[in-house]
């Protein structure tokens, strides 16, 4: 049976205190104790109905009024869970907090239970009016504006945040794509993004990520999407399978955490083709600096983006 150690942090606590910025936590957490991820959440229904009182009763639609107050009432009410596999890295998190004098509560948790408070807490993803990211429950039929998934651990670190602004990035190149131009998803997860270059390119996809669950999840997301056909044309491989192949891809994302970036720096240099596009995220701010000097002699940046506390970059490879 397998466990994720969570320690969950009163943000509201955390932002009257003015000892840390949310940003401030989550970097401690992801760098300084390697946390695997966080699941943000807001309070619930009857939360919001205590607010409104007898306004939530009123019929119609609210007046602009009324959103402002609530919220400013729930700005700040919120918990966040960093999680872990390894319960003496979740400890020493949670020694960290008690010894800052952070609110926190620590418990364990089977992982099928993780994914249901994932699914929970999942809202759909509007990229644009051409691209969201659809729970496999809100499923009504397949087009190629949704991609649809099982939410799940393999959606990964910064999950909307992260997954948004990759998603908003390669919009922005798709009209200069081929339809035949394959794509790489290093660090897939769910394979949210490879699927999402499938809906719009209708070519190959290599999903690579180091965790098998992972990779079980995106083939249950490729077949939600009605991809099943295409088993022949892409393929999902374990890392310490994966090799470059003779033909470099025309795009590739990485939306991993910035050890790994840096780490398989030249792996992701020689799958990117010449000229071809490289969409990385999985940076909290501040960390697009070292990247981009590491990555500064075969690429360019074109374009960065940035929400709440994370950061994506559009990058090209110099042909040379």
């Amino acid at each position: 049976m397998e466990f994720l150690f969570v320690v969950e942090v009163d943000l509201e606590a955390l932002s009257k205190s003015n000892k840390f910025s949310r940003e401030e936590m989550d970097k401690i957490a992801f760098q300084d104790f390697e946390s695997l991820g966080k699941l943000e959440y807001s309070i619930d229904e009857k939360r919001v109905d205590e607010i409104l009182g007898e306004k939530a009763f009123c019929g119609g639609d609210l007046p602009e009024d009324v959103f402002q107050d609530l919220e400013t009432q729930l700005e700040g009410e919120t918990s966040g869970s960093y999680f872990w596999n390894d319960k003496e890295a979740a400890d020493k998190f949670a020694n960290f907090c008690e010894k800052e004098e952070v609110k926190f509560e620590m418990k364990s948790l089977e992982n099928q239970d993780w994914n249901e408070k994932w699914r929970e807490n999942f809202k759909e993803i509007i990229i644009s009016e051409n691209l969201k990211v659809t729970p496999s429950w809100d499923k009504k039929e397949d087009n190629t504006k949704e991609v649809f998934i099982y939410p799940g651990m393999g959606f990964g670190t910064g999950n909307h945040e992260t997954t948004y602004l990759c998603l908003k990035l390669f919009e922005k190149i798709v009209e200069e794509l081929n339809e035949s131009d394959r794509c790489l998803d290093f660090g897939c997860g769910s394979g949210i993004l490879g699927i999402a270059a499938l809906k719009k390119l209708k070519s190959s996809v290599d999903f690579v990520d180091i965790d098998v669950d992972a990779l079980d999840n995106c083939l249950l997301n490729l077949q939600l999407n009605e991809f099943e056909d295409y088993n022949p044309y892409h393929e999902l491989v374990l890392r310490d399978r994966y090799q470059v192949k003779e033909e470099a891809f025309p795009i590739v994302f990485a939306n991993i955490l910035e050890n790994v970036l840096l780490l398989e720096r030249e792996i992701i240099t020689r799958s990117t083709k010449k000229k071809g596009y490289l969409i990385i995220s999985g940076l909290l701010k501040g960390q697009e600096t070292e990247i981009l000097k590491a990555y500064e002699k075969e690429f360019k940046l074109v374009e960065m983006e940035v929400k709440g506390d994370w950061v994506a970059l559009l990058t090209q490879r110099i042909d040379s």
